[in-house]
């Protein structure tokens, strides 16, 4: 595996297949030129000075591993759990409710926004029993996000609608400040608010337009926000405009976001807001992308939330994932503006959504309800796809971290074409720093040795940031060019890339994994940005195929 500094070019020495650039930090008295022998007691004051530097380094390690064990032991225990697989499960995620059809309807919303008011169109869905009628547990309101329109989440809003027995509405909102509403917009907190009025007192806008849309009797008091991509952050930010007023009648049973995003510190406002009612609120995620702004909305979510499920990522997902199968030229023509939605992925939408609004209904959650659930980094297999439950960053320890690794899929770079038994191997100076040496065979388990040697400094409190120089004084400035972002509990596998995600490095204990496992890991990889091609490594050294 090769440590590369992505902005310098650091190992293009590789191509020449074997040259070494050696960097060594470990501590070393330097001494001037002299033609007189030093003093016994200069001699004593560096040595002295020399031990004293040591105990600090050794106490500055010992201090720094106290402070991260009962970290790690949480995270641990959270993650001491076999791979969920939901392939063979029964389905427990559809209520027994009914419902044999979902009846659409289209009305205008009066939304209360600005001194104006905004009047818009909506889509309804009520989900029908055998004879027609309609007794629904719950209302989902269902945002589109920014440059999106009501219609396009038409298969995803009967679907919910069908299996959760909700009565879905899904409006319009504008994408930019509109003047027709005095300025409101799908991301400003004027219109969160008032999505959050909807649901205060006797909910007379949302009765109306219901009717109006063929809706005979009274709308259920439980509702869940929903939404997709900024229609996500909006229904965050309004439930907690919601459980912030004390006129609000306790109905809210959570929130649901599809890829939702929204600016920078309006998820954590609102999470603040849910807190003394302790209201859920769960993301179904795609891998850092555009679209999502990178993510940052839910990683926001995530350390808002510490050791509490929150949701998961689909493996390659796209930002679009919640919305195929409504219209074939929207389907086609979001998928080229994001990235293709791979098979599976909506319908793993679909499941995992359906089954935690089911149980949002009932009061339950991940101790006791039926849907998909799982503990922080969790791998789950759901039926063609696979997701990873969102969970912070991992805490590394550092002298577990040290050793030997085997490369198994990597990124390749033009120096590491056609490079075998590529291994990387890591110790600890004296003061701190990292050593590295990366090497490898070209072509076959006889071909010409290349190697070089390095050094790593950690640029981030919890050390899974690193920057690695191999030509050069080592540094120590964030954001660091190796991030490991995805490891093992016991030390025995780790995922590392870079801030761009374009490297990518799948590391192991063994010489070899099963086909299985290197599955996993690909996908744990997309998960954690790796947005570039990982292809296997091959260990020829290796004489046994070891599986994981």
């Amino acid at each position: 595996m090769w440590l590369i500094a992505a902005a310098a070019g650091a190992g293009i020495a590789l191509g020449t297949g074997q040259g070494t650039a050696a960097a060594d930090s470990t501590d070393t008295a330097t001494t001037g030129a002299s033609v007189s022998r030093p003093a016994d007691t200069a001699r004593s004051t560096r040595a002295e000075q020399r031990e004293a530097r040591r105990d600090r380094v050794r106490e500055a390690v010992r201090e720094r591993r106290a402070d991260r064990a009962e970290r790690r032991e949480e995270r641990l225990a959270a993650r001491r759990h076999r791979d969920i697989d939901t392939r063979d499960a029964p389905d427990s995620n559809t209520r027994d409710s009914g419902v044999t059809g979902v009846k659409t309807g289209h009305s205008t919303l009066d939304i209360p926004v600005g001194d104006r008011g905004l009047t818009t169109g909506a889509d309804w869905y009520f989900p029908t029993q055998a004879d027609g009628s309609v007794t629904a547990t719950g209302v989902v309101y269902l945002q589109h996000g920014f440059m999106g329109r009501k219609f396009f989440y038409s298969a995803l809003a009967e679907n919910l609608s069908q299996q959760t027995n909700s009565i879905v509405v899904a409006p319009n909102l504008p994408s930019f400040p509109s003047l027709r509403c005095g300025g409101c917009w799908i991301n400003g907190a004027g219109t969160q608010q008032a999505v959050a009025d909807l649901f205060l007192g006797d909910e007379s806008a949302l009765g109306s337009s219901a009717a109006a849309a063929g809706f005979t009797g009274t709308l259920p008091e439980d509702f869940v926000l929903t939404g997709h991509s900024a229609g996500g952050g909006l229904a965050a930010a309004a439930g907690g405009y919601y459980t912030a007023d004390p006129g609000n009648g306790g109905n809210l049973r959570g929130v649901v976001m599809f890829d939702g995003f929204a600016f920078a510190g309006v998820i954590p406002d609102a999470l603040k807001r849910f807190d003394a009612a302790d209201v859920p609120v769960y993301q179904i995620a795609a891998p850092p992308q555009a679209g999502n702004l990178f993510g940052g909305a839910t990683a926001e979510l995530v350390a808002a939330r510490p050791g509490r499920f929150v949701g998961v990522t689909l493996a390659r997902g796209s930002h679009v994932d919640s919305l195929i199968g409504g219209n074939p030229v929207v389907d086609l023509l979001a998928q080229l503006a994001t990235r293709v939605s791979p098979p599976g992925n909506t319908a793993a939408v679909y499941t995992l959504a359906s089954g935690w609004i089911n149980d949002l209904y009932r009061g339950l959650g991940p101790a006791d309800g039926t849907g998909i659930y799982g503990a922080p980094d969790q791998y789950l297999v759901l039926g063609d796809a696979s997701a990873v439950v969102l969970a912070p960053p991992p805490v590394v320890d550092v002298p577990s971290y040290l050793g030997t690794w085997y490369e198994v899929g990597s990124v390749k770079q033009f120096f590491s074409i056609g490079l075998v038994n590529t291994t990387a191997e890591y110790g600890l100076n004296t003061d701190g720093s990292i050593t590295v040496r990366n090497s490898g065979n070209y072509f076959a388990d006889n071909g010409p040795r290349s190697t070089i040697e390095g050094v790593a400094l950690p640029v981030d409190p919890d050390d899974n940031k690193l920057n690695v120089t191999f030509f050069g004084k080592p540094r120590a400035d964030p954001p660091g060019n190796y991030w490991i972002v995805d490891l093992d509990p016991n030390y025995q596998w780790a995922i590392v890339t870079d801030p761009t995600g374009k490297t990518g490095f799948l590391l192991s204990r063994t010489p070899t994994v099963s086909d299985g496992f290197y599955q996993k890991l690909l996908d744990r990889a997309s998960v954690y940005g790796v947005r570039a091609r990982i292809t296997p490594t091959r260990q020829p050294q290796a004489a046994v195929t070891t599986a994981l």
